[in-house]
């Protein structure tokens, strides 16, 4: 029988998913993963807010845009800077914990049609703790983040050269120059081919469909977002 104890699943998830997803679906409770990767997420980027060199970020940030003339550049980057840092690494923080409130939101969204659609009889709430449990190997990458910011110098470190584990920081790769899907994937680590894989073995496990069937579902809106990012990139 499966542990489905918030700790017997902690350690399942990464030692034992099958028995993890058993725990899940007939116990979900999403609430200790989510809790984790928020305050994980906060922690990096209030910590990266406090050390990095605001005036140069914000200007690299800027420039990347490219929708600014120099001087509104200069204009923005003032005003920004009349905030205090602790102040902004709030900001930055909570607007991050909520980018993956939403996020797995809309996924758990997503897997309810698609139960829907193949009348599949699973609740939304299963769909949200799946996914907020799959995701927990990104934890490593936060921690990462915040073991880099401790021993680099981290004043004119860029954002997405923050996580280590990073397929652009693993393989050296220059952003610069780069297009919106190229910096999206760079930014990708090992851990997210960790969470993918969990998350199609939980569909797997939860519907009792093919692997096919579940990698498709799975990547499907990884493959839409790419696509979408390739469009807005040519535009």
């Amino acid at each position: 029988m499966a542990d489905s104890t918030t700790v017997g699943v902690l350690t399942n998830i990464f030692a034992a998913p099958s028995l993890a997803f058993a725990a899940i679906k007939e116990r979900p409770n999403p609430w200790l993963p989510l809790l984790i990767m928020i305050v994980g997420t906060f922690a990096v980027q209030f910590t990266y807010m406090q050390v990095v060199d605001l005036p140069w970020m914000l200007d690299q940030q800027l420039q990347q845009a490219g929708t600014l003339t120099e001087e509104q550049r200069n204009q923005a980057v003032d005003g920004a800077t009349q905030i205090p840092a602790s102040v902004l690494g709030a900001i930055q923080g909570i607007s991050g914990g909520i980018v993956i409130l939403i996020i797995y939101a809309l996924i758990a969204l997503y897997y309810l049609g698609v139960s829907f659609a193949l009348n599949l009889g699973i609740k939304y709430q299963q769909w949200l703790a799946l996914i907020a449990w799959c995701s927990l190997p990104a934890v490593f990458g936060l921690i990462a983040s915040f073991v880099n910011l401790q021993v680099a110098d981290a004043r004119f470190l860029p954002a997405d050269q923050l996580n280590p584990l990073s397929f652009g920081s693993l393989l050296a790769l220059e952003t610069q120059g780069a297009t919106i899907v190229e910096r999206i994937l760079m930014q990708l680590d090992v851990t997210v081919l960790w969470s993918t894989v969990l998350q199609i073995l939980g569909f797997q496990a939860f519907t009792q469909r093919s692997v096919v069937t579940a990698t498709i579902v799975v990547l499907g809106p990884l493959a839409v977002i790419v696509l979408i990012a390739s469009l807005v990139a040519l535009t």
